[in-house]
């Protein structure tokens, strides 16, 4: 592993750069004049800056470049200008063309692209000392930019793209990679909602994408220069909400009971550094740093744990402070190895990820495996000799002497097994359904035990579900080991937010002997907590505990709120 990560870092730095033979322009005299042919460059207006300082925006300025060549070359040569400008070009004199019109006004201006390129007759090329002229203006910019002179250089000529395209070729390959990811991860999110790990990461592929888009755009179309400013400012939006997918993901895997303030906070430092006065590719990279720093803090002492949840915080935690390095000791970093970079960060992510699902899926099959045999169990219970026995010849009793009770009782019993079998494939019911059947099971229990016992609910139930069976369980358990005074109830308290459950409490009357106390444990308690669980999520939580004269009382927390 270690070795593969060497000969990844060396392919990094070996990546090719822009073409670029000759020297790069660094410093220019710049003169602000409105005239449309060459000044002397002595002017009062005139004054010696560097290339990043040459600002064009909303007025025309000349700039003077010398340009030292070494001895002649067969090789073509060209002059490369990248700029948020209209430009028009000399060499030693001669004009070699213009690209859009540089204007005195807004009207006059004609934008040109953001690149452009000028063959150099090599009859004009000389060893030594060559004079560079343009004439620049940046009328139709759509805001102020810190830095609308991206580049001026001398080059082997190659046309006006193609080293564009050669640079960002190295990138485009890592596309495929982040759609896969994309669509994989979405539809892990769609299935399942509760998974935010898979939608971070779904929006971390998408973009990346979205700015990947935007970066080699320049390598394939002629852009327009007033399309610089928004093609930045969209970058620096995908860098933003790469570094928030990161930081999202992290928190939620680490840190995900203060999740909101986690994201809160990282949001609130992206905005301010896109406040900050600095050139759009550094805001870009910082925002990036940022994002895998936050990354870092929330894995936290993960690392310090044993087993396999602290193996992938510490590789996690390995490859973040590597895609941070590379970040700040590249120069070049945000569009020549940034998609490879984060190709590879994002295939940790994606492994960690895809073995989180992995692991979740076995876990939800053994619960299902277990669901099952509890179903089975209670449905064995319900339906056991002893109980059909008794059932069967209470009915014979009240048949012969009072057939009208008789009919109701087969009634009750026949709505009972009905509805039972209607609702047993369902995930969630209605709350008032489940109440109403805990009822006829009560009314139908009276003949039988001679006890009338009623159900009393406070708090409103409009609106809400549970997992069908879950409060008839609790009360199917409380007759089988109690014995209750007739005219006794059974008490269900709701605590609900707007249309979110929160609390169920149910609360059995006081037992004529001290057999309710095996309420807490057994088929039927467990059985509510797992319907519970599978409902609500693992923050679910079924309690049982004794109440004073051998009552019982089982609290039901759904963890949704």
């Amino acid at each position: 592993m270690s070795r593969l990560a060497l000969i990844f870092l060396a392919l990094l730095f070996a990546l090719p750069g822009r073409a670029a033979a000759m020297p790069e322009v660094r410093e220019v005299v710049s003169c602000s004049n409105i005239s449309n042919v060459p000044p002397d460059f002595t002017g009062a207006t005139c004054r010696r800056i560097p290339v990043g300082s040459i600002d064009p925006q909303r007025r025309q300025v000349w700039v003077k470049a010398i340009i030292d060549l070494p001895s002649a070359s067969d090789e073509p040569l060209a002059v490369r200008v990248a700029a948020m400008a209209a430009s028009e070009v000399w060499w030693n004199g001669t004009r070699l063309g213009a690209n859009g019109r540089p204007g005195a006004r807004a009207s006059t201006e004609i934008p040109g692209r953001l690149d452009a390129v000028w063959p150099i007759p090599p009859a004009l090329l000389r060893p030594g000392q060559n004079i560079l002229v343009l004439r620049l203006s940046s009328w139709h910019q759509p805001w102020r930019v810190d830095r609308p002179i991206l580049q001026i250089d001398t080059e082997d000529y190659a046309g006006s793209l193609a080293p564009l395209l050669l640079y960002y070729l190295p990138a485009i390959p890592t596309a495929g990679t982040f759609v896969i990811a994309a669509i994989f991860f979405g539809a892990a999110w769609l299935t399942d909602r509760r998974d935010k790990g898979s939608l971070a990461l779904a929006a971390l592929s998408l973009f990346t994408l979205l700015q990947l888009t935007a970066e080699i755009s320049r390598g394939i179309l002629p852009l327009p220069y007033p399309w610089q400013a928004p093609r930045l400012a969209l970058i620096m939006l995908c860098a933003s909400g790469v570094g928030l997918s990161m930081l999202a993901y992290a928190v939620w895997h680490y840190r995900r009971k203060a999740m909101r303030w986690w994201m809160v906070g990282g949001t609130a430092v992206l905005l301010g550094v896109c406040a900050l006065s600095i050139p759009a590719d550094q805001r870009s990279q910082l925002v990036l740093a940022l994002g895998a720093l936050g990354s870092m803090l929330a894995t936290g002492a993960t690392i310090l744990r044993r087993g396999d949840e602290g193996r992938r915080a510490r590789i996690l935690l390995a490859a973040l402070a590597i895609f941070i390095i590379l970040l700040a000791i590249q120069p070049d970093f945000l569009d020549a190895t940034l998609y490879l970079t984060l190709a590879a960060l994002s295939a940790i992510l994606f492994a960690n990820q895809i073995l989180l699902l992995r692991r979740i899926q076995r876990e939800a099959t053994a619960e299902a495996a277990r669901a099952a045999g509890l179903e089975m169990a209670l449905l064995r219970q319900s339906i056991a000799p002893h109980f059909l026995l008794n059932t069967l010849n209470s009915m014979i009793e009240w048949v012969e002497s009072n057939p009208r009770a008789g009919v109701r009782m087969i009634e009750l019993l026949g709505d009972e097994f009905r509805t039972l079998s209607r609702i047993a494939g369902q995930p969630l019911i209605a709350l008032q359904e489940e109440i109403d059947l805990c009822r006829s099971h009560l009314q139908l229990m009276a003949f039988r035990t001679d006890a009338r016992l009623s159900f009393a609910v406070e708090g409103e139930v409009s609106a809400l579900r549970v997992p069908p069976g879950v409060i008839l369980t609790l009360v199917e358990n409380a007759l089988v080991h109690g014995r209750y005074v007739d005219g006794d109830s059974f008490l269900l308290k709701v605590v609900r937010f707007d249309d979110v459950l929160v609390t169920l409490e149910l609360t059995t009357p006081p037992s004529l002997h001290e057999g309710a106390g095996s309420l807490g444990t057994g088929t039927g308690l467990t059985y509510v907590g797992t319907q519970i669980a599978a409902a609500f999520g693992n923050a679910a939580t079924v309690n049982a505990e004794a109440t004073a004269g051998n009552g019982w009382c089982t609290t039901i927390v759904t963890g949704a709120v």
